[in-house]
């Protein structure tokens, strides 16, 4: 079987609704290839290296998915690139099947623990004395 790996750029002035829409969009043409999505998630917000229509940031896309019709596939390209919502994409072949992505929880800066822990030092002083 075929892994391939697409990473897509949208429009970063969308709001998370028309974002999720988009996904699911794509999601559903993929599924025209009779491809299997493993993965598919927003990377973020970043700076493009370059501007685009205007745009210095986008949003990054990332899809993996499991090939089914290679003639097809090209289709789903050719589609990308005809999505206004879509500023840029780009699609590698795997070597490995994708491990499947799980989001982290966000652990908080060691600054702010720190100033935690001093802020609590300050109250117990105060109730000491």
């Amino acid at each position: 079987m075929r892994y391939y790996e697409t990473i897509y750029i949208v429009n970063p002035n969308l709001d998370n609704n028309t974002l999720s829409n988009i996904l699911v969009e794509i999601a559903k043409e993929l599924a025209k290839t009779k491809s299997k999505v493993i993965n598919h998630y927003n990377w973020g917000k970043k700076r493009l290296a370059y501007p685009i229509d205007k745009q210095k940031y986008g949003s990054y896309i990332i899809l993996q998915y499991e090939g089914g019709d290679k003639n097809k596939i090209n289709d789903f390209d050719t589609w990308m690139k005809l999505n206004n919502a879509i500023v840029r994409h780009m699609t590698v072949l795997l070597d490995e099947k994708p491990k499947i992505h799980v989001e982290e929880k966000k652990k908080p800066n060691a600054d702010e623990e720190d100033k935690d822990i001093a802020e609590n030092k300050k109250e117990e002083e105060k109730k000491e004395v």
